[in-house]
């Protein structure tokens, strides 16, 4: 929703709150619509598996689960520009919103399954504030919203809290002994890394942070509370937790998050996060739901987010082929992208590399080491170019829409008929001052008309040109905070919208959009994102690495087809590459690190020019057991969530005969894992013997029952086929 642009709503939809007043309430059991308590009373609130107590006297409002699971005590509040902090406690009176004219809107909304209910809470002197809230027929999650009433909403705000909880009791997850609380990162730049925290190890007065989601759970269990933002239109949405003695004492959700120094913070910010102001001004809308598996929970609130923003499909499915970063970064030139297309081609194509008979041959920075003429030889001889059986070849190209590498504020931007210099479009402070730079480059605000005119210009040349795939980096850039030209956007995520929305409406979906550094909200944007940041062909032993890219796998392999396919990086093999895999046994887990997070495989190998690289994806490569899986699309979820900033050892997803399950050693030394086997799935809870197969040789390994155990090389993975005899 932004700001300023529709007509005021104030309370919106009431839903069937409207719908109860009017014509009474229907037996939520039967038909899953909620009900209230009489006029007057506190206002109750259920379907069949949550109930909401509004607690009108306090302002405070009771989430329990049939399960068990609560949270008691929330409030929502918001902090407005003159210093005032406006706080549902705080009010006297909390009553539902009775609109007449909502009432049609309460009936649409009963038919899709959702009901919209309002809570307006008033006081003498104080603007109202009110509390939309949707419950979903035989879901066991609701969604609240804050809106500021229109006096409220012409003074603004930076800082919107829709969910806060304070007390030892407010969250309350079964025994609540083993808690752990996950910290989502808001981008994938710096090599930030997902955690998962364990309560009892937050100390007194440390404040736990995460961006947009967080899970609470206990991992033995599995048991969880999932609660984020849905809705990503204006605000970085900032979870903050406190704890003592092992419990929660605090958490806030909140729209409003920008970064007091600018260094290593997730959001990179240096100026305070926009001022949001209007006559509709909302928070974010929190998705809050309970689950007997946290991983479940996650999967939900993905899907949560694709209802209301559809990811975007690419018939092809997940791209396999080449890249030129890792092989040859600065160093790249015309003959080897030509010959390492070649290679592809002739070598690895045969052995079953490609998918859907298409193969990309790709671009990362410094194409512009080929000139014009290069580039358009470069284009028309990979589209040219055919395999034996019939693989077509497309090529791809790097561009960074939202940052200026340059310290030349004087050079004129490109497609703007020298109107506009870079130092018109660069992103700025409120004093006029350029902002610092972020990976070494200055921010562009992309609501400049000068902007826009660069993203049109190098969209239609990458298309002219024929380029069928575009990789868009450093795409954080355009979520900073600053002013912007157009006086509608207010914060940095609007820019980022308007800015990525161009992109989208000017390429049409005529070419695979792979977003790099990136927000992981808002989605919708681009066909994949990556996973994490820059990865290697290394094991272990710290960034760039397979460890370090199946963290985020770990902790966010629930993005896959709810946001985007997930992309885990270059598979790099040979040691003259960038940290390239060193070994047969190394590269291995490398490929299959990337075919059990959905299955798209970029190599970037030097197989131009060096025999040790050739070689080595010889071997990697030639193996159409483990491709079929990744052909199938489909992202694995781990096993356990409590690795902490580490990743999981184990991964899973079901096949169409029984279980696949992949598992890595990322010690220099072998070790042998062994789990219960219905700890890897319940169907195997009462199993007399499950067989095992090898899913790379498709060898018959020995049988077992009750527990998995396996040994396994250094650096070592395997994937294996888990059946009921």
């Amino acid at each position: 929703m932004k700001c300023g642009t529709n007509p005021p709503r104030i309370s919106a939809m009431v839903g069937m709150i409207a719908l109860a007043l009017l014509i009474g309430w229907a037996d939520p059991q039967a038909t899953g619509q909620a009900r209230s308590s009489v006029p007057g009373h506190d206002i109750a609130l259920q379907n069949q598996l949550v109930s909401i107590h509004y607690h009108r006297r306090s302002g405070t409002m009771d989430i329990a689960w049939r399960d068990g699971h609560k949270l008691l005590g929330i409030t929502s509040s918001a902090r407005l520009e003159d210093g005032r902090l406006l706080s549902t406690a705080a009010y006297a009176a909390h009553d539902p919103d009775t609109s007449k004219d909502m009432l049609n809107s309460a009936l649409a909304a009963g038919a899709a399954g959702a009901h919209e209910y309002t809570i307006r809470s008033t006081a003498p002197g104080l603007p109202a504030l009110f509390q939309h809230i949707w419950l979903y027929d035989g879901k066991p999650w609701i969604a609240v919203e804050v809106e500021l009433s229109p006096e409220a909403g012409a003074i603004g705000t930076r800082h919107f809290d829709a969910v806060v909880l304070k007390g030892a009791s407010a969250v309350q997850i079964g025994n609540g002994e083993s808690l752990r609380v996950l910290h989502v990162p808001f981008d994938n730049d710096m090599w930030f890394r997902y955690n998962s925290l364990a309560v009892g190890d937050m100390k007194v007065g440390q404040t736990f942070t995460s961006n947009e989601v967080t899970a609470i759970y206990d991992n033995a269990s599995r048991q969880a509370l999932i609660l984020g933002a849905i809705t990503h239109d204006t605000w970085k949405t900032a979870i903050e937790a406190h704890a003592a003695n092992g419990h929660l004492t605090d958490l806030d959700i909140y729209g409003g998050i920008a970064s007091p120094t600018g260094v290593r913070t997730d959001t990179h910010d240096t100026v305070a996060h926009g001022l949001v102001r209007g006559p509709q001004v909302v928070s974010p809308r929190i998705f809050i739901g309970s689950f007997a598996d946290w991983r479940d929970g996650l999967e939900a609130y993905g899907a949560a987010n694709a209802a209301l923003h559809p990811p975007l499909r690419w018939g092809a499915g997940a791209p396999m082929g080449w890249n030129s970063w890792a092989a040859y970064g600065e160093k790249m030139n015309h003959h080897r992208y030509l010959d390492s297309a070649a290679f592809v081609r002739d070598t690895l194509v045969p052995l079953g590399f490609g998918r859907n008979k298409v193969v990309y041959i790709n671009l990362d920075a410094f194409w512009s080491n080929l000139d014009a003429v290069q580039l358009a030889d470069a284009v028309a001889n990979i589209k040219a170019m055919r395999a034996p059986e019939g693989t077509r070849f497309e090529p791809g190209i790097y561009w960074t829409p939202f940052v200026y590498w340059s310290d030349d504020l004087d050079a004129y931007v490109e497609g703007t008929g020298m109107k506009y210099r870079y130092r018109d479009i660069v992103l700025k402070a409120s004093d006029g001052s350029l902002l610092p730079k972020v990976d070494g480059g200055l921010a562009i605000d992309p609501s400049h008309p000068g902007a826009k005119a660069r993203t049109t210009y190098f969209s239609n040349e990458f298309q002219r040109l024929g380029f069928e795939y575009l990789k868009l980096d450093f795409l954080s850039h355009g979520a900073l905070e600053g002013v912007h030209y157009d006086p509608a956007i207010q914060t940095g995520i609007e820019a980022y919208n308007a800015g990525m929305k161009q992109i989208i409406d000017e390429t049409g979906n005529r070419m695979f959009l792979s977003l790099s550094i990136a927000p992981l909200f808002p989605s919708g944007y681009g066909h994949a994102r990556r996973l994490s940041c820059d990865t290697k062909g290394r094991m272990s032993g710290g960034d760039q690495t397979t460890e370090y890219m199946l963290n985020s796998l770990t902790y966010g392999w629930w993005t896959d087809q709810n946001l985007y396919i997930p992309d885990p990086d270059h598979v790099v093999l040979g040691e003259k590459a960038d940290q390239g895999a060193r070994s047969v046994t190394e590269g291995r887990s490398r490929l299959l690190s990337a075919i059990i997070s959905g299955g798209m495989i970029l190599d970037s190998s030097r197989l131009a020019d060096d025999p040790q690289g050739r070689d080595l994806a010889r071997s990697v490569y030639d193996n159409r057991n483990l491709l079929a899986v990744a052909s199938e699309g489909i992202a694995f979820r781990p096993v356990e969530g409590d690795t902490g900033d580490r990743a999981a050892a184990l991964f899973s997803r079901r096949s169409s005969h029984g279980v696949y399950v992949a598992l890595f050693n990322y010690d220099g030394s072998s070790r042998t894992i062994a789990i219960r086997l219905d700890r890897i799935d319940r169907v195997f809870a009462n199993a007399p013997s499950v067989s095992v197969t090898d899913v790379a040789s498709g060898k018959t390994l020995q049988s077992t029952h009750d527990t998995l155990s396996m040994e396994l090389l250094p650096s070592e993975s395997k994937l294996i086929e888990l059946r009921q005899d």
